[in-house]
């Protein structure tokens, strides 16, 4: 299997924020949140080099009603630098949050070139038109619920054989 590794692009969390909500600020890092989805109420502590950025950011917010659509999550922080993006909250981020990964699949050739990416519950990403269709044709009509931070194991195997059968090879992410 291959490893997960972000790269803190920031997409994932790039409209989350319609899902969680500051309730209220305890201190200076401590924040108790609610996740809109379960109506959960979860506490976070914010990490120190972002303590003021999310305070700031929490309370020019405060009394204002958010414009609907999409909206980042409160904790998305650019880096130091402004190279790529973290998590404020990463040590106590919500059990959603640890078990999502960009990616379930990758896809390689018969040269191991890496040339498609499973997203999501199912779709591909791939610029490789004979692998587009193959998984149009017979990969994306196959059930694929998928356990949450994890592939379904029998899904995984159906997918690495049609691959497998066509000279594709697919590494699911762990």
């Amino acid at each position: 299997m291959a490893r997960f590794i972000c790269d803190s692009c920031g997409k994932c969390c790039s409209s989350f924020g319609s899902f969680i909500t500051i309730e209220r600020q305890l201190n200076d890092r401590d924040y108790y949140c609610r996740y809109s989805l379960t109506r959960d109420l979860f506490p976070v502590h914010v990490n120190c080099e972002y303590a003021d950025e999310v305070s700031d950011r929490h309370f020019a917010q405060s009394g204002t009603s958010a414009a609907p659509g999409k909206k980042p999550c409160p904790f998305l922080c650019r880096k130091p630098g402004g190279d790529g993006f973290d998590c404020a909250i990463y040590e106590s981020r919500l059990p959603v949050c640890r078990e999502f990964r960009c990616y379930r699949m990758f896809v390689y050739d018969r040269e191991n070139t890496l040339i498609g990416k499973v997203i999501g519950a199912g779709e591909i990403s791939t610029s490789d038109e004979t692998l587009a269709r193959l998984w149009k044709e017979q990969i994306a009509l196959l059930p694929h619920a998928h356990p949450p931070g994890g592939n379904n194991p029998a899904w995984v195997k159906k997918v690495t054989a049609i691959l497998a059968a066509h000279a594709f090879r697919g590494d699911a992410v762990e």
